[in-house]
């Protein structure tokens, strides 16, 4: 048995990791995987904790991670023309965003900020990357699911555009 697979069965005994392995589940980006592949994966995050207020990212930054929401609440705002902070959602426990920082590091688009004290996992793109490499049929899986991700937001901002075209309005 190599150490690898003596450290797995030894963390999936405590029910701590049991239980954050059972929320992980629940995450789309991840759904595809076994028990054993969730272990591999959990064993990769970063997990971090933010209070009331802290911001997780601002506009603007260099996006470097994924982030899953395990308890709590954060906000993602967007700045306008006029630089005012605008509300575009609130999300909770079993919620992810920052996606778009596992295909490439580029500036985020919005920024997130905690709307009470919540518990992150972080998904970094380099850790990612270096995970790929000695277990290429979960990265196979997240790939496959992030991308199906995209695309049905990127279907969905069609339709939305194609639809306030069509009454006449123009976005």
């Amino acid at each position: 048995m190599t150490i690898w697979n003596r450290l797995v069965r030894r963390i999936a005994v405590d029910p701590e990791f049991e239980r954050r392995k059972k929320s992980l589940s629940q995450i789309p980006i991840l759904q595809g995987l076994n028990a054993t592949q969730l272990a591999r994966v959990l064993s990769m995050l970063y997990h971090r904790t933010y209070q009331e207020g802290e911001a997780i990212f601002n506009e603007g930054e260099i996006g470097r991670a994924l982030f899953i929401i395990e308890t709590g609440k954060v906000a993602l705002t967007k700045k306008d023309v006029q630089g005012r902070s605008q509300h575009l959602a609130t999300l909770e426990s079993g919620d992810f965003f920052g996606e778009m920082a596992l295909l490439e590091e580029m500036p985020r688009s919005a920024a997130a900020v905690a709307r009470e004290q919540s518990s992150l996992f972080l998904m970094y793109k380099s850790s990612l990357d270096a995970f790929v490499l000695v277990h290429p049929d979960i990265g196979a899986l997240i790939s496959s699911a992030l991308a199906k991700l995209m695309s049905g937001r990127v279907r969905m901002l069609s339709e939305k555009l194609s639809s306030t075209e069509q009454n006449g309005k123009t976005p």
